[in-house]
Parts: structure tokens; sequence; C-alpha cells
């Protein structure tokens, strides 16, 4: 089986107060867990930890501003460079990308790009605007001679991405897909409640099925 890297989207860190815990050891991809405590996949950690206070639960403005401050974890070269340390260190083969982690990905493939081992990338939901492009020459070169196979999971009915649509003013990838030579998109509909744009992290069939075939 191949080695995975998950790399998690918004608020993976978050505490607030008693409705909702950090995730755990697997990011929020419970339908790998199985797979990650046994070594088979791999966590990238990057979020912000934040805690909130019973009182501080109901204020939008406390999570809008966490998704600020994560934007730009997810753009920052720290992170990025990071996040090519910890892809060199664990031989990886398929990564898997949730929501703002997809962008988190993409700014690393253009700025330090990926190694050699790596042959699969998949976005799921991906929270970055259509006019994203893949610029690293080797990159784009691996996806035309099919070394490197990227594909895109979109639903039009992503609450999340909408509201991310709205606020940046501008479409995202896992709404409608994305018009990048090479990338392969693929509609996934979202039916798991309560939050459907975690729907996929949470569907052991197709998650299993990513990393195995």
């Amino acid at each position: 089986m191949a080695n995975v890297v998950l790399i998690h989207g918004y608020a993976a860190g978050l505490k607030a107060s008693v409705f909702r815990k950090p995730f755990g050891e697997h990011s929020g991809f419970v339908a790998l867990d199985a797979e990650v405590k046994s070594g088979i996949a791999k966590c990238f950690r990057w979020s912000k930890n934040i805690s909130l206070t019973i009182g501080e639960c109901p204020n939008p403005l406390k999570y809008f501003r966490l998704y600020r401050d994560e934007e730009l974890l997810a753009e920052s070269s720290t992170t990025q460079s990071a996040l090519r340390e910890f892809l060199d260190r664990s031989d990886t083969t398929t990564i898997i990308c949730h929501s703002l982690g997809c962008r988190l990905m993409i700014g690393t493939m253009n700025t330090y790009g990926i190694p050699e081992s790596v042959t699969k990338i998949i976005f799921l939901q991906g929270d970055v605007p259509t006019s994203a492009t893949i610029t690293n020459s080797a990159i784009r070169d691996r996806i035309a001679n099919r070394t490197l196979i990227i594909k895109n999971y979109f639903c039009p009915w992503d609450q999340s991405l909408l509201t991310s649509a709205i606020l940046h003013r501008t479409n995202r990838i896992g709404l409608m897909g994305w018009n990048e030579p090479g990338v392969t998109n693929v509609f996934y509909p979202l039916l798991k409640p309560m939050n459907l744009h975690t729907s996929p992290m949470r569907d052991r069939e197709f998650l299993y099925g990513l990393i195995t075939k």
C-alpha cells in the first residue's frame, strides 16, 4: 500500500469549549484513522491551535479571524518549506489534501517542488481560487508525461466553499472544478451530514479506494 500523506484544512486545532475538540491524530481524516494509527498514512499538522470559551463560541468573528490567520499560514514560506521537508522524510507516493490544505499544497509545489516518489495528488473540496495555476515547470512536465497524476474532487453545493467564494469574490476549485491543464476533475456528491464540506474525509470506502488503487 502507498505511503500516504494527509493535509488537513481549516480549524484542525480548534477547541470550542465543550462543543468541539481539536482533531486527533487523524487530523480530521476520520475514515483513515486505522491507517494513520498503523503508520501507513501520516498527517502533516499545520493548524493554529486556539481555544474558545463557551461565551466566545457564538461569535462568528472568532472563526473568521482563525480562517484569515490560517490562510496566511497556508501561504507562508515557513509552512510550505516545512511541508516539503515532511514529504521528503515520509517517502511519500500519494498526497491527499482537503480544503485550505489544497492551497498549502499548491503553494508548496510551485515554490519548493515535490519529491520524485510522489505519483498522485488528490485535492478534496479545495479552498483555492480557480485562477490558481501550477507554475513549477518540473511538475508541469511530470503531469504532461503522466508520471504525476492530479485529481480534483468538487461539488457545487459545498456550503463552506460557497461562503469562501462570496468572501473572496472568486470561485473555488472545489465548487465547479479546476481548468488546469492535465488535472482531472471528478464530481463527488457531498451527502454526509452535518458538515457537508468534510463528507469525503468521513467516507471510508471513498478514501480507502484513493490510497489502494
